[in-house]
């Protein structure tokens, strides 16, 4: 793997690490508490950042929007804690082994988004770690802010 992909990962493992410990720090009636009518709940949060990864590649990889809805309907979203954690944990990996697997010229190829945005397959990696933080700050604020809990928990190292 490239050297600046390994570094994206060892930031990546620590979000996955605060992220399931922000889900241990949880129970699963918390999981329908919602900040805000018009936003996402806590479990559709996580549901949403448990994907975020392979959803994020696959993006990256030219999927077409019918591509993702096909990904996204064919993608339970989990319910449980457990699963929660379990498909973060799934969709991660996918993630690491679908970057892993490219070549560093692949790496440079510029790919467009089904909604027009071009990067290069790194720059969506990067992308896929800024989008994975900006989630788990909302994660974060949700759980300190609406359900009035302090995890405790290190979101940076």
């Amino acid at each position: 793997m490239h050297p600046c992909c390994k570094s994206i990962f060892d930031q990546l493992d620590i979000a996955i690490e605060s992220v399931q410990a922000l889900i241990r720090s949880l129970n699963e009636e918390e999981l329908v508490v919602k900040g805000h009518p018009n936003k996402m709940s806590v479990g559709e949060l996580l549901a949403h950042l448990s994907v975020l990864c392979e959803a994020d590649f696959r993006i990256g990889a030219g999927a077409s929007l019918e591509d993702m809805q096909r990904f996204y309907e064919q993608t339970e979203p989990a319910q449980t804690l457990q699963a929660l954690e379990s498909s973060l944990l799934q969709h991660y990996s996918a993630l690491k082994t679908g970057i892993a697997s490219l070549t560093n010229r692949e790496l440079e190829q510029q790919t467009v988004s089904y909604w027009g945005v071009k990067y290069s397959r790194f720059e969506w990696l990067v992308e896929t770690l800024a989008h994975f933080y900006h989630h788990r700050g909302q994660l974060h604020a949700m759980i300190v802010h609406v359900l009035h809990k302090n995890p405790e928990i290190k979101l940076f190292e």
